[in-house]
């Protein structure tokens, strides 16, 4: 497994996020209530950009058409059987913050 430090512990406030560049793919790292999301940065449905989604309950929402995505599971929730959103595991690694390359 390939693990990719993206960012250091502390560097993000719960509810911040921030533009990650993993080999050419657009991802978000976010800090929840209960620890770090990572998630592809464009919606499955129509590429809209997801960086200033809201994220509420664990689910990030696109402003262009109301899709809601699980951000443990990349399932879209609203409606219901959508294309799913990619999401990567995140882990904390010493000092930093790393999500585990799947692609």
């Amino acid at each position: 497994m390939t693990y990719i430090p993206v960012a250091q512990t502390g560097e993000l406030e719960p509810g911040q996020r921030k533009a990650v560049d993993l080999s050419g793919r657009s991802v978000v790292l976010t800090r929840g209530d209960n620890g770090y999301f990572a998630f592809s940065r464009y919606c499955p449905h129509e590429n809209a950009d997801l960086m200033n989604g809201p994220i509420v309950a664990g689910k990030v929402r696109c402003d262009n058409h109301g899709y809601c995505f699980d951000l443990d599971t990349g399932e879209c929730v609203l409606p219901r059987g959508g294309d799913p959103l990619t999401v990567l595991p995140v882990e904390e690694r010493g000092e930093e913050i790393c999500i585990r390359l799947e692609w």
